[in-house]
């Protein structure tokens, strides 16, 4: 039996393959067609019973989060992060890399470190001075794929 193929070649087998985060950009996708075939696959999607919105930042007291915190005490954080905003990127391009480096696998398949990394980010830049400019994408060697942009306050 022929499994049923949705918008853009979508089928739940598919689905089911993808991470949380790649189902959630998805469905959010789907949902903004706002369309009866978008709708069809967002519909599909939560009728999966697989997480797919996008996850919260990992608790305070989670050993990995303990980890993050270090690496953004960390000069060279500070430098990744500045250097970054002067470059027109977010500053979350640098910090993930850093993050990559030091945390390896565990920074890039756990789907909170992402939302953990833009909070810390957030802490970082705002008591560095900056406020929040918009968003822009980051380059494709990140685990991140969006960050905010930061500008002088």
């Amino acid at each position: 039996m022929k499994e049923e193929v949705f918008i853009g070649g979508w089928t739940k087998s598919r689905l089911r393959e993808r991470s949380q985060n790649e189902r959630h950009a998805v469905w959010k996708r789907a949902r903004a067609l706002h369309s009866a075939e978008g709708n069809h696959l967002a519909r599909a999607i939560e009728m999966l019973g697989l997480p797919y919105a996008e996850p919260e930042p990992l608790a305070g007291a989670d050993p990995l989060t303990e980890r993050m915190k270090a690496v953004f005490a960390s000069p060279a954080a500070r430098s990744a992060a500045i250097e970054s905003t002067l470059d027109g990127l977010p500053a979350l391009s640098g910090l993930d890399t850093l993050l990559h480096e030091e945390l390896g696998e565990e920074y890039r398949r756990n789907p909170a470190a992402v939302p953990t990394a833009e909070a810390l980010t957030a802490e970082l830049m705002t008591g560095l001075g900056y406020v929040e400019a918009g968003r822009k994408d980051l380059p494709q060697r990140c685990i991140a794929r969006s960050g905010a942009y930061w500008k002088r306050g």
